[in-house]
């Protein structure tokens, strides 16, 4: 589009998180929830970077010892964060423009890229900072131009257990809560099946969801749709046309917008 020039330098977040290598699973699972992100650097003693660790990597050791017991708490995980990390990072300098940055991003299929300085970590682009550029240019453009309409949903009614395993074959970070009518009553993502904590996984989606959706028109523009979604906290969107659920809006649809 053109319109995205601008330094990662403008929109990046810093510091960056990170946790040591040795930490506990448990204990990088709390500090993911109290600092409301999605990933953790990773670091050695003497401080060098050596991969990160995400919601993603924490709910796959969980699932995997959890198995196929529907009582089983997703949170049993054991370790320390070297077992289940991902190693090496994916980054961009920081002189290179948020465009560059989201074409990273979506050519790796990854939420977040870090951004260096002189080989030194300064900061990270997330999918939350290209809402935020997205607002910025004022795209206008309807949203219906850059939704995914392939949805991956669950019914509120459904299982915990059903919820988690779709999460896991989807490879997606959320799925959208509907109704028994298919109309958005929530999310249910990789956060929410972390934070079931020891309840039983055979709980149903409803009592874990998160309830704050958004839902917008297929007609609204871009950069309002991204603004809307910064202001409620939340990383994808339910379009509609009339009264039908056409399509979702994720943080990597608004990375590919910046480039299409």
């Amino acid at each position: 589009m053109g319109k995205f020039k601008e330094p990662v330098s403008i929109f990046m977040s810093s510091p960056v998180h990170s946790i040591v290598q040795d930490s506990s699973l448990h204990d990088c699972e709390e500090a993911l929830q109290k600092l409301g992100v999605s990933s953790l650097a990773v670091i050695d003693a003497s401080g060098g970077l050596v991969g990160v660790i995400s919601n993603t990597d924490i709910l796959g050791s969980g699932l995997r010892n959890a198995g196929n017991r529907p009582e089983a708490s997703l949170l049993k995980s054991t370790g320390i964060v070297k077992d289940v990390m991902t190693e090496g990072v994916i980054s961009v300098d920081v002189g290179c423009t948020m465009s560059k940055a989201a074409m990273t991003m979506v050519e790796h299929n990854v939420h977040r890229v870090f951004v260096t300085a002189r080989g030194d970590i300064a900061g990270v682009i997330s999918t939350w900072d290209i809402m935020a550029a997205v607002d910025a240019a004022r795209i206008a453009t309807p949203v219906s131009e850059f939704i995914t309409k392939e949805i991956f949903s669950v019914r509120a009614s459904e299982t915990i257990a059903l919820a988690t395993e779709r999460l896991g074959k989807a490879h997606v970070s959320g799925l959208l809560v509907v109704d028994d009518s298919e109309w958005p009553v929530g999310v249910f993502s990789q956060r929410e099946a972390l934070l079931v904590g020891d309840s039983p996984r055979s709980d149903i989606v409803e009592s874990a969801m998160n309830a704050a959706v958004l839902t917008l028109p297929d007609h609204c523009a871009l950069h309002n749709v991204a603004r809307q979604a910064r202001a409620m906290s939340v990383r994808r969107v339910a379009v509609t046309h009339g009264q039908k659920l056409v399509g979702i809006m994720t943080g990597v649809n608004f990375a590919k917008a910046m480039f299409d």
